[in-house]
């Protein structure tokens, strides 16, 4: 049974993803942010997860020396508050984007996004008389007020959504396939296709 280790960034969903992973068939395991990376390590992940949290990613805890660690040598899917900490790592900037807590929004899939097995077939906008035309419209639920307009060498991105500052990137993966990221909540019932999302998110990261 694949075995996920989720960092608990002190965050109210951190247990809804553990819910998540547990009815998508995988064994989960939590440690707080704060606990050694060797004994994350020892604990022998299949694919850490880095949940959703407050504040910014340079303050929580052992994440970003986790993600120095750890980064393409053990699949990693960062969520929110984990998702910025990957921006981060790669040399991004994440800043205030004026908040948006408990809406469902149309994220827009770039190119990439439209191609990513993540997305395939989970976009609302394919018209019927063009099933050949691919749809780039996924709805997912958003709860941040941090953000990320431009993705670092490193990273692609495959979806955003509007913000005050433009537009914020809302799910990205290295180019090497090692990492995804998602500014939005898939374990959310505001997000459609997010269990969808979520085990093809572990799919895909094990499968590269």
């Amino acid at each position: 049974m694949t075995h996920v280790v989720l960092i608990d960034n002190h965050d109210s969903f951190v247990y809804n993803l553990v819910d998540a992973f547990a009815v998508a068939g995988y064994r989960c395991t939590v440690f707080r942010n704060t606990v050694p990376i060797e004994t994350v390590l020892a604990a022998q992940p299949d694919l850490i997860c880095l949940s959703p949290g407050p504040g910014y990613p340079a303050t929580a805890g052992n994440m970003m020396a986790l993600i120095e660690q750890t980064l393409g040598k053990i699949p990693l899917l960062g969520i929110c508050l984990g998702y910025q900490a990957l921006i981060e790592h790669h040399g991004g900037t994440v800043e205030p984007c004026g908040p948006v807590h408990g809406t469902t929004d149309d994220m827009i899939l770039t190119d990439a996004g439209v191609a990513h097995p993540v997305f395939a077939g989970l976009a609302t906008d394919v018209e019927p008389d063009h099933p050949e035309i691919p749809g780039r419209k996924v709805p997912i639920g958003r709860y941040h007020s941090l953000g990320c307009v431009k993705e670092p060498a490193g990273i692609i991105s495959l979806g955003t959504c509007h913000a005050e500052i433009g537009e914020v990137i809302m799910a990205a993966a290295t180019t090497d396939g090692k990492a995804i990221g998602l500014q939005f909540h898939p374990e959310s019932v505001l997000s459609p296709s997010g269990p969808i999302i979520l085990s093809r998110c572990v799919e895909a990261l094990l499968n590269n």
